[in-house]
C-alpha cells in the first residue's frame, strides 16, 4: 500500500503538472494561431479547422510537459516550505531525498510517456497536419496557385493582373507552367478563371505550347489554342499543379519507422564508402545518417527533460531559512534558458552528430550535477 506522504506528493505534484499543461498549451495554440488562421484561409470547413487545431496539441505537448514538470516541483516544494510540512517531516526522521522521492519517480513516468509523445504521437500529427493542408490544395487549385513560394519551389509562375478573390475568381491571368518531356514552358492566358467545388472553370482561355522540331535547324514547333471556355475536373487540375513529390522527413517518421530509415542509410553510406564513391557523395550520405540519429538523440534529450527539471524545480525549490527568498529561482530560469537555446542550435546541426549530441544532452548533465551540489548542501543545512 502506497504511503501516505507519496500519495499526498504525487496527488498535489500531478495537479499542478496538469494545470500547467493546459495552460501552456492555451499559451502556445495562441502562438500557433497564425499557421491556423493560414489553414482556414485555404477554405477548410469548420470539421477541418477543428481537426487541424487538435492535431497542433501533441506537437505542443512535448515542451510543455518538462516546462510544467518544473513550475510543478518548485511551487510544491516552495509550498512545503512556506509552510514548514518540510521542516516537520523532517523532524519526523525524513531525509529530504526521500521527500522529493515520489515526484521524482512520477516524472521518471512522465519521461517515458514523453517519448512516447514525441516518437509516436507528435510524429504522426504533424504528418496528418500536412496531409490536411495538402488535401485541401487538392481541392482548390487557385488556392494553389496563389501561393507564391509554393509556386516557386515547384518550379511555376502565376500572375492575376486583374481582380481576383482568394480561392474562387481570378481574372486577366498568366500562368506558365514548365514541360519537362520537350524541355519547354507552356503558357495559360485567360480572361477570368473560377473554381467551384468540383470543377475549375476557364474564360476566354489561350495555350500556347511548344515542342522541339525536326529540323535540323532547330526551330520550335508551336501550337496555339483559343477556347472561349475550357472546363476542367479540380483534381485533375490540382495533380497538374502539384507534382507531388513526397518526402518524409525525419520529424515525420515514428520510432520503427526512423529505426528503419537509419539501417538503410548505414547500409547505403557502407556501399558508398566499398563503391569508393566521390567526396560529395559520401559527405551526404553521412549527413543524412547523422541527422537520423540526431533524431533519436533529440527525441531522448526532451524524454530526459521531465526528469532533469523536475529535480531542479524540486532542489532549488527548497527554502530552509525562517525568511522567504526567491534567490534561487534565478537558477532555474537561467539553466531553462540555456537548455531551450541549446536544443534549438543543435536541431540546425543535426548533421554535425557529435556537436548536436552534446547540445542535446550536456545541460541535462549540468542541470543534474547543479541540482545535486544544491541539494547535498541544504541537506546539510547549508543555504
Amino acid at each position: 500500500m502506497m504511503p501516505i506522504l507519496w500519495r499526498y506528493s504525487i496527488g498535489h505534484f500531478l495537479k499542478i503538472v496538469a494545470a500547467c499543461v493546459l495552460s501552456f498549451i492555451a499559451i502556445l495554440l495562441t502562438m500557433r494561431l497564425d499557421e491556423i488562421a493560414h489553414f482556414a484561409a485555404l477554405g477548410a470547413p469548420l470539421a477541418y479547422i477543428l481537426l487541424f487545431t487538435l492535431y497542433q496539441i501533441p506537437y505542443i505537448l512535448p515542451i510543455a510537459l518538462p516546462l510544467s514538470c518544473l513550475i510543478a516541483a518548485l511551487l510544491f516544494i516552495q509550498r512545503l516550505s512556506n509552510t514548514h510540512e518540510l521542516t516537520a517531516l523532517r523532524a519526523s526522521g525524513f531525509a529530504i531525498r526521500d521527500i522529493i522521492a515520489p515526484i521524482l519517480l512520477t516524472s521518471a513516468f512522465l519521461a517515458v510517456f514523453n517519448f512516447w509523445v514525441v516518437s509516436e504521437l507528435a510524429t504522426r500529427s504533424h504528418l496528418q497536419a500536412n496531409l490536411l493542408k495538402s488535401e485541401l490544395r487538392s481541392i482548390n487549385p487557385l488556392l494553389l496557385l496563389h501561393n507564391k513560394h509554393l509556386m516557386r519551389l515547384k518550379g511555376l509562375y502565376f500572375e492575376a493582373l486583374g481582380a481576383s478573390r482568394v480561392g474562387e475568381s481570378a481574372s486577366d491571368v498568366v500562368l506558365a507552367i514548365p514541360n519537362k518531356h520537350h524541355q519547354r514552358i507552356n503558357l495559360l492566358i485567360a480572361q477570368n478563371l473560377k473554381a467551384s467545388p468540383t470543377l475549375f472553370i476557364g474564360q476566354g482561355v489561350t495555350l500556347l505550347t511548344g515542342s522541339a522540331g525536326e529540323a535540323a535547324e532547330g526551330f520550335d514547333n508551336l501550337l496555339v489554342e483559343n477556347m472561349a471556355e475550357s472546363i476542367t475536373h479540380v483534381q485533375d487540375f490540382s495533380q497538374l499543379l502539384q507534382k507531388k513529390v513526397w518526402t518524409i522527413n525525419n520529424d515525420y517518421l515514428q520510432l520503427p519507422l526512423l529505426l528503419v530509415r537509419i539501417k538503410e542509410q548505414t547500409r547505403a553510406l557502407e556501399q558508398a564508402k566499398k563503391e569508393k564513391a566521390d567526396a560529395p557523395q559520401l559527405k551526404q550520405a553521412k549527413a543524412q545518417l547523422n541527422r537520423s540519429l540526431a533524431e533519436i538523440i533529440k527525441r531522448s534529450s526532451i524524454a530526459i527533460a521531465v526528469f532533469s527539471f523536475t529535480l531542479m524545480g524540486a532542489c532549488f525549490g527548497i527554502n530552509i531559512s525562517r525568511r522567504r527568498h526567491y534567490r534561487s529561482l534565478y537558477m532555474p530560469i537561467g539553466l531553462t534558458t540555456f537548455y531551450l537555446i541549446a536544443f534549438f542550435v543543435a536541431k540546425g546541426v543535426d548533421q554535425n552528430l557529435s556537436l548536436s549530441s552534446s547540445l542535446y544532452l550536456v545541460p541535462h548533465l549540468i542541470i543534474i550535477a547543479a541540482s545535486i551540489f544544491v541539494l547535498n548542501r541544504v541537506s546539510k543545512g547549508i543555504e
